[in-house]
């Protein structure tokens, strides 16, 4: 039996949802893909308060556009919940998901819905950060230093634009799909979504079951693990260190990877590196300073993410561990690149959704010992005082336990939202299956071609029972 926590509405949700989401009929829009392809799709918005809890909040207008069926009795519509949080639906579809969203239509309606403070739906303006030196390696209290600083200026940036930051939470963006359905005509709708995107939805059937018909989510983010556990990262780099031991082409190359990998960050530690480089996109040359939580980053937000770049580690370990210092150097001028600015709504989003004190202990006492250290999570919890936002609570923060038909993707190669945390959240859901993708990373959906069918399949109503997709073995470099 359901508890109460996961069918009862909030009041003040409830009745401005009612009073005050207002919509505007679609209009034609020609929707072009990655390729150039073309697509006659419809646009359409809806109005609703930037700040529920707020009965002087100003307006946001918030667009989805519509990818028609081809299904002459379609079922509910399908909305894409993007990543992040931050992604755009709309900017999604446009890379090699593409595919996925046009072979959807045959089920029914596809909507790329752009959450509040995101693409097409976006009115916010992205605050600078205060520019890294390339040439200085990062120490990890400074930049954390730096990095709140920059934060407390944004939200003073931010506030003067009359942007309330406390309306950007994944309960707000919850119920703004409750009046995207409103929109769209329909008395429930069908979530498919990824990441971030995964826990929007986890919230929306917390809350608003009544309009969730059926879900597709992909590399779980559960309503309590917007801070990853360090040790479940580390247990993946011994996963991969085990394969490279009984690989016949690499046990002999690397027979010591993970001290290998060690050894690397110690003598980063001790003695950071300035080395040239060139940018790996525009090859314009660069001088490049590395410190162990530099290379701790690429670790987190690029190596250990999908294994197209997870082949290519051991064989910059082996590199670093001889002196050659290059090739990582332009990853690293890359993720310093990715830091040049502040977005208000994925940093609202993921403090308000906050960490349990237990969990914080937990993430903290891991970080000993993990060989990427506190940076998979980098700049939270840590800049949560900074940002004039409401946590969410401990209620939010229990782990949803629902009977909504949901078909799981999980890779076991996921370096962002660890394979055993998901199966964990998996296992609250009665009525769900799940596709193991054997090898499978963080964006998992279009590793092969049986995701896509068996997609399809579940959103035209069929069973898909719970089974694993293997994808061809890693090859390391």
């Amino acid at each position: 039996m359901k508890s109460l926590l996961y069918v009862v509405l909030p009041i003040t949700l409830i009745v401005s949802s009612h009073l005050n989401a207002s919509t505007e009929k679609l209009s034609p829009y020609e929707y072009v893909g990655y390729k150039q392809q073309k697509v006659d799709a419809q646009i359409g918005t809806f109005k609703v308060p930037e700040n529920r809890n707020n009965p002087n909040s100003r307006e946001l207008t918030l667009t989805y556009v519509k990818f028609p069926t081809t299904n002459k009795n379609p079922g509910k519509p399908i909305v894409y919940l993007s990543g992040g949080p931050g992604g755009s639906a709309t900017s999604t579809a446009k890379r090699s998901r593409f595919e996925l969203f046009m072979k959807l239509r045959a089920a029914s309606d596809v909507i790329l819905f752009d959450q509040r403070g995101t693409g097409l739906s976006n009115d916010l303006k992205s605050c600078k950060a205060t520019s890294l030196d390339l040439k200085v390696p990062s120490d990890e209290q400074q930049l954390m230093a730096q990095t709140i600083s920059d934060v407390k200026k944004c939200v003073i940036q931010w506030q003067s634009q009359n942007i309330d930051l406390d309306g950007y939470n994944t309960k707000q963006n919850a119920a703004d799909l409750v009046d995207l359905a409103k929109a769209l005509k329909t008395d429930k709708i069908n979530l498919w979504g990824i990441s971030y995107g995964s826990h929007l939805a986890f919230a929306a059937a917390k809350y608003h079951p009544e309009i969730i018909n059926q879900m597709v989510l992909a590399s779980l983010e559960g309503l309590n693990h917007t801070i990853k556990q360090p040790a479940r990262v580390q247990t993946l780099i011994e996963k991969v260190s085990l394969m490279l031991k009984t690989d016949p082409a690499t046990k002999n190359k690397y027979p010591n990877f993970i001290g290998d990998l060690t050894n690397v960050l110690n003598h980063l530690e001790t003695s950071p590196q300035v080395v040239k480089t060139q940018d790996f996109r525009t090859k314009e040359p660069l001088i490049v300073g590395i410190g162990k939580i530099d290379m701790q980053f690429a670790l987190s937000f690029i190596f250990l993410m999908d294994p197209k770049y997870l082949m290519q580690l051991p064989r910059i370990v082996t590199d670093m561990k001889n002196n050659q210092f290059a090739e990582i150097a332009s990853y690293i001028a890359y993720i310093k690149g990715m830091s040049a600015e502040h977005t208000p709504m994925s940093l609202a989003m993921d403090a308000a959704s906050g960490i349990s004190k237990k969990r914080w202990s937990q993430v903290q006492e891991q970080a000993k010992t993990s060989l990427v250290g506190r940076t998979t999570n980098f700049p939270f919890p840590d800049i949560n005082t900074a940002l004039p936002v409401t946590d969410l609570g401990v209620d939010f923060r229990q782990e949803l336990h629902s009977d909504i038909l949901t078909l799981f993707v999980s890779g076991t190669l996921d370096g962002r939202t660890l394979y055993q945390s998901q199966v964990e959240l998996a296992a609250n859901f009665t009525n769900a299956n799940m596709i193991t993708v054997e090898g499978g990373g963080h964006n998992v959906f279009m590793t092969h071609p049986d995701i896509s069918e068996r997609v399809l399949e579940f959103f035209n109503g069929e069973k898909v029972q719970s089974h694993t997709i293997t994808l061809d073995p890693i090859k390391f470099q």
